[in-house]
């Protein structure tokens, strides 16, 4: 055996492939290091601009407001209540940063957003932001860790949840509305929630008590919650008893006053639920504000996870042939509902025999609740005339309700929901067919309740 004669120098000079290799992750080590030192730097630079950003936007606006709104007010109620004693400003006490009491000012004797304008005072303090958590009355309660969590983040002149309450659209709630926020929480985000909340102003109401019905145009329409109409339908999913459930919107309501035949099928139903923010206009015209806008499409993931809960099955009925098929399939693999079948609402209504085929097929199916799908206001007295034919125990009309969930019709983000303008976006989606409804018929209704409630007014005097 012949062995190599190597150079001893030339052994210690030339690096191993092994040795290359540990001296390649030792650079990349390094450079791994660098980089990683890099983006730390980066992102608290970023973080620490993007505050600053937010903090010189909260300076501005609270200087713009202080004297362009705050100090008039003050001067006209030091005019008005100083000379017969009462006081300018009361005091309260809310949540402030980490949860601990903080005292703050609002203008005494006044509502709404003039009365919160002293609020602005403590964005120079800092003790408040313009955007963050809702601001909540201070109450001794026990430690939570959610809610403490929740308590991290400043409170918020402007909030989430006070937009969607504005709205009537917080069907989740408020706690389940923060996390969001904290989630989401974004100076670009923040700007963008202070421009939501300033046209969610035009329909923000005072606290005043709410009544458990709500009174319009002849039509006495359920003031409830989301919650509360999924609960009164799984209890008459359990008694066993039927119950009619239609929605109402300004459309609506305008057919209701020339349809007779209409007016009458409503007055059929057992419960009638606001659908829509003329609803939620009228509820502040009127001084009874709705306790929130239900409208199917936000009721349809609720009525679903119900559904599963009380394990009975749903039947689609109306649209175009193929929609209602492509509705059930994406609640099927949405919310793991049971579809007990479907049918297009292509048929004629007026047929008994028409009619009739449609009817046994929802009977063979065993379905316990009913969609039916023909639009405002076919569904209404379709469900009306049959109804003792039926055997389903929650017959609700629901519109273009399969249009939305087929993927047939976007609808608008929630973005625009909560500012009171899906209706611009279903008008832009469909001009030919919705400007009569809405250019047209939103004045119109606006038109009705203001007379409705002259009338009304000086017939109860």
């Amino acid at each position: 055996m012949v062995i190599p004669d190597y150079n001893t120098e030339t052994m210690a000079t030339r690096p191993s492939a092994e040795q290359a290799r540990l001296l390649e992750q030792r650079l990349d080590r390094r450079t791994g290091a660098l980089r990683r030192l890099s983006r730390r730097s980066a992102f608290w630079a970023s973080t620490a601009l993007a505050e600053f950003i937010v903090r010189l936007i909260e300076l501005c606006v609270a200087l713009f407001i202080t004297i362009f709104l705050f100090v008039p007010v003050l001067l006209a109620r030091l005019i008005i209540r100083r000379p017969t004693g009462k006081p300018v400003f009361e005091s309260k006490t809310i949540f402030g940063h980490s949860g601990k009491p903080l005292r703050v000012l609002n203008f005494a004797g006044l509502s709404g957003w003039i009365s919160r304008l002293p609020l602005f005072l403590e964005l120079f303090t800092g003790r408040l932001a313009l955007a963050g958590t809702t601001i909540r009355e201070w109450q001794p309660v026990s430690p939570d860790a959610g809610q403490g969590y929740v308590s991290m983040v400043k409170p918020g002149i402007v909030s989430l949840w006070d937009i969607r309450k504005s709205s009537k659209i917080g069907h989740e709630g408020r706690e389940a509305t923060e996390w969001e926020y904290i989630f989401r929480k974004r100076p670009l985000y923040d700007f963008l929630l202070m421009l939501r909340a300033l046209p969610v102003m035009l329909f923000a109401e005072h606290e005043v008590a709410e009544s458990p019905v709500f009174q319009l145009l002849d039509q006495k329409i359920d003031n409830i919650t989301m919650r509360e109409a999924i609960g009164m339908m799984q209890e008459s999913l359990r008694q066993k008893s039927q119950s009619v459930i239609f929605f109402v919107n300004p459309d609506c309501m305008n057919k209701s006053v020339t349809d007779q035949n209409y007016r009458k099928a409503l007055r059929v139903a057992d419960h009638l639920l606001p659908d829509g923010i003329g609803l939620v206009i009228a509820g502040k015209m009127l001084g009874t504000p709705l306790r929130e806008n239900i409208n199917g499409t936000d009721m349809l993931p609720w009525l679903c996870t119900m559904a599963v809960e009380e394990n009975v099955s749903i039947f689609l009925v109306g649209g175009k042939p193929g929609i209602a098929e492509k509705a059930a399939s994406a609640l099927e693999q949405r919310y793991g509902v049971s579809i007990a079948g479907t049918a297009h609402g292509y048929f004629d209504h007026q047929s008994e025999t028409g009619s009739h085929e449609v009817i046994e097929t929802i009977n063979n199916s065993k379905a316990s609740i009913l969609l039916v799908a023909f639009g405002a206001p076919l569904q209404e007295r379709w469900i009306a005339r049959h109804r003792n034919e039926l055997h389903p125990k929650i017959l609700m009309g629901v519109g273009g309700l399969f249009d939305f969930f087929s993927g047939n019709i976007k609808r608008a983000p929630r973005w625009i929901r909560e500012i009171g303008l899906e209706w611009v976006y279903r008008l832009m989606q469909e001009p030919s067919r919705m400007w009569k409804r809405y250019v047209i018929g939103n004045p119109l209704f606006l038109y009705r309740v203001v007379k409705w409630k002259i009338v009304s007014r000086s017939f109860n005097r």
